[in-house]
């Protein structure tokens, strides 16, 4: 990997010299350069060079930047990841945020670290170089392990307190966004642009994700043949039955499990010959990013899960710092910039179609997004 860094470094200070006339004659003199106005790079953008340079030769600093490549952690979780005091790692994350190279997040009392965008950079092109790089390279396997157990460790707690807290869940999301306050703007969203009114529903299935106590099912049961909801907490999942039976929706079916459990199972179906498994019109998932461990896992398998032309709609909370929300209703992120879910759904194949955002009380804002695959 040092090795590759440092072929950049070569071939940039290559393309610098190449730049200047190697005829003696054609030459300016010391004076006349100091003399001459900046071209091209002027020396901000050549510091900013550098800093990146130097940032990334180092090899733990670029392992650091390969496991930031799809999560974000704080820095007691990156010392636990790479074994290193909480001194060091700040060093080191201070050296990579001041090169540009990641961002950070509050969420409560703690900082979270991501990779920076190219996009956003001063030097888009050497970033997405030096990113491609990165990712191109196999993690190791004791880091692996130990970034598979940090990522288990999140989604048990997520799990406990859904089972232990299904009772009194819909009071908490109350608290913070219910979903009556943008109920309008996802069916309006969803007879948009698929036309419900104009094709029969004989040829359209939804799924939605994380459903909760199925407050939303309804909408969905009215607009399609079939309806999946999907949960991987079994005691949401039993309150979501409870709903659909007092409401009387029979073109509801139940899966305990998640997009992942989903898709494996749409697999079989579709190499076992007789039955196949039909790819679903519309996938919802109403705040349920800042529940999951892999939210950018939920866009990619969604996009897998969708026939072509389908669309899928994510309502979910701004970035926010109000980390109370992590006890009362068992967040794991405190929401998410647009930025964010649109590199997630681009890296998935899926294009943004619209959106809109609302602002809710107790200083919460929602943010809905519909995303097409072509």
């Amino acid at each position: 990997m040092l090795l590759l860094i440092g072929f950049v470094c070569l071939n940039y200070r290559k393309q610098l010299s190449e730049g200047w006339p190697s005829n003696r004659a054609s030459m300016m003199s010391s004076s006349a350069i100091k003399k001459a106005p900046p071209t091209g790079m002027d020396r901000l953008g050549m510091a900013g060079v550098e800093a990146l340079l130097k940032a990334s030769a180092d090899g733990l600093r670029l392992n650091i930047l390969q496991v930031l490549q799809h999560d974000s952690y704080g820095v007691l979780e990156l010392c636990n990841l790479f074994a290193i005091k909480q001194s060091a790692m700040s060093h080191h994350l201070k050296v990579l945020a001041l090169a540009g190279l990641v961002t950070t997040r509050r969420e409560g009392n703690a900082i979270f670290y991501r990779r920076a965008l190219p996009a956003v950079t001063n030097n888009e092109a050497l970033v997405s170089q030096l990113f491609a790089s990165i990712d191109a390279q196999p993690l190791d396997a004791v880091m692996q392990h130990a970034v598979d157990r940090a990522q288990q460790h999140r989604s048990e707690c997520s799990l406990k307190f859904f089972a232990e807290n299904s009772e009194q869940f819909k009071a908490q999301q109350d608290l913070i966004a219910p979903i009556d306050e943008y109920r309008d703007a996802l069916n309006e969203l969803i007879d948009t642009l698929l036309q419900v009114p104009q094709q029969p529903l004989s040829y359209k299935q939804a799924i939605e994700i994380g459903p909760g106590e199925g407050t939303y099912l309804a909408d969905l049961a009215q607009r399609f043949e079939h309806v999946i909801a999907l949960d991987n907490a079994e005691s949401m999942l039993e309150r979501c039955r409870r709903t659909a039976t007092r409401k009387n929706l029979g073109n509801i079916g139940f899966i305990h499990g998640t997009t992942t459990d989903l898709l494996d199972l749409t697999r079989q179906l579709n190499t076992g010959g007789a039955v196949a498994a039909r790819k679903a019109n519309c996938i919802v998932a109403n705040m349920v990013l800042h529940h999951n461990v892999k939210p950018q896992l939920i866009f990619q398998e969604a996009a897998e899960l969708l026939a072509v032309a389908g669309i899928f709609i994510v309502s979910e909370l701004c970035q926010h710092d109000q980390s109370w929300v992590r006890e009362a209703a068992g967040d794991v992120w405190l929401g998410f910039q647009e930025v964010q879910l649109a590199q997630w759904a681009d890296m998935a194949g899926l294009t943004r179609v619209a959106g809109s955002y609302t602002a809710l009380r107790n200083g919460f804002r929602i943010q809905i997004h519909a995303y097409i695959k072509h």
